[in-house]
């Protein structure tokens, strides 16, 4: 559920009404607050939710009693409520899990509402899938009602998908996307549920390609597009994080459409790539690297696409990884992480005690990943240690100066973050080979 009102909040035009309990919007409420603050959105919740703390999503407050005898009046007036006091261009209702396993159907009690042809009705996934497929299926659902076909591709044009907003830095990775898409000759239609707009999805199917960044995310929906307006796509296999995986995407794309290399994208490449070495050179900072534990924390795409620059460019070694938001990993994925390493600690959706246990044994000098890291590793009596925050929920820092994490200039954030730790140390790489 929490994935679907996420998707929905990154388009302008939409509000969110759960119907259900007020606690089903607080998490929700919170991961918002944190990366898409209220006043950025041009539709904000004027609901008497506001004045209890939920200023994001509405809700038609659903009570135990409710539940027995019925939701009809509480959902009829949750919209009638938000329909005054913020007209929008679509109403999307989100059915919270317990009504969508006692069988309410909020559509049969709206159909003859005034505005039942403006409200997108969704049934909640519950607990069995991840955000990213919640995400995933609320925008397919989307597409379905409001994209129009088209009549022909526009040549050199494409959609970005795959970077919802409950993701660390997506202001910046978009416009990191956009400058460099630009540089080479290639227009963006829409980045997908990230400030984009319900006339943007209308004309979704004109794009001549979709371009999948984050494939949790992305990938179902390209597909979907796929079957239905023929409409290609090329996705990454994890975030483009670091020189070589955004010099393969923007290759692949210009190829897609015959496209010669852009001389002034080659130019940016080779400026990062010259202020990297710059930075690098130092032979004191280099030893610094070699072999330098550290830590990332987040879901598969983001972990991968890092962990890969930290080892591959940088020299360091990766010895915790924890994936979220996966119950299993492939073999295939395994070895992308190098998790068959016997200095690695690979870990699912990990809980306090597993992570802290973990940074207790392996030690990192530097981890990446969320508030909840960051507070773990403060209990740790070793050092150094350093914490990057890069997902959130974000307790202590704040994201404001342009520092994409995707991109050219997001390999020189990720070399800025590590060189900011001012290691003291050397850390020879281990036996194993890490």
């Amino acid at each position: 559920m929490a994935g679907a009102i996420c998707a929905f909040s990154g388009i302008d035009g939409i509000d969110v009404l759960v119907n259900g309990p007020s606690s089903c919007t607080g998490f929700t409420n919170g991961l918002l607050d944190g990366c898409h603050p209220l006043q950025e959105r041009n539709s904000a919740l004027f609901c008497r939710l506001a004045q209890k703390g939920h200023p994001r999503i509405s809700c038609s407050e659903i009570t135990d009693t409710d539940v027995i005898l019925g939701i009809g009046d509480k959902l009829v007036q949750a919209v009638d409520l938000l329909a005054r006091k913020r007209p929008c261009e679509c109403i999307a209702i989100v059915n919270s899990c317990s009504l969508s396993l006692i069988g309410e159907d909020a559509s049969n009690i709206l159909k003859d509402h005034a505005l039942s042809d403006h409200i997108l009705y969704l049934e909640s996934t519950g607990c069995s899938k991840s955000f990213a497929k919640g995400f995933s299926e609320a925008i397919i659902q989307l597409i379905g009602k409001v994209a129009e076909p088209q009549a022909k591709f526009l040549d050199a044009t494409v959609n970005i998908l795959g970077l919802p907003i409950t993701q660390y830095s997506w202001k910046h990775d978009i416009r990191e996307l956009r400058r460099l898409m630009t540089l080479g000759g290639i227009r963006v239609n829409t980045v997908l549920a990230a400030q984009s707009s319900l006339e943007e999805i209308r004309r979704l199917p004109a794009a001549g390609l979709n371009v999948v960044i984050n494939p949790d995310y992305g990938l179902s929906i390209a597909r979907f597009l796929e079957e239905r307006y023929r409409l290609p796509y090329v996705a990454t296999e994890r975030m483009p994080i670091g020189f070589d995986a955004t010099r393969t995407l923007m290759d692949r794309i210009l190829g897609f459409f015959n496209l010669p290399a852009a001389g002034e994208l080659e130019e940016e490449e080779h400026r990062c790539r010259k202020e990297a070495v710059l930075a690098l050179s130092h032979s004191q900072r280099t030893d610094f690297l070699r072999g330098l534990p550290v830590a990332v924390f987040g879901e598969y795409d983001f972990v991968s696409g890092l962990s890969l620059f930290l080892r591959e460019y940088l020299g360091c070694r990766p010895v915790i990884l924890g994936i979220k938001g996966r119950e299993e990993v492939s073999c295939g994925d395994a070895r992308v992480l190098d998790a068959d390493s016997e200095d690695m600690e690979l870990m699912l959706n990990p809980d306090a005690d597993h992570a802290l246990a973990a940074f207790r044994k392996k030690r990192p000098v530097i981890t990446f990943g969320s508030g909840f890291e960051e507070y773990l590793l403060a209990q740790t009596d070793y050092s150094p240690k350093f914490f990057v925050q890069t997902t959130l929920p974000g307790f202590n820092h704040s994201n404001l100066v342009y520092r994409p994490y995707i991109g050219y200039t997001g390999a020189l954030t990720f070399i800025d973050a590590v060189l900011d730790c001012k290691l003291t140390h050397r850390y020879p790489y281990s036996e194993s080979g890490g």
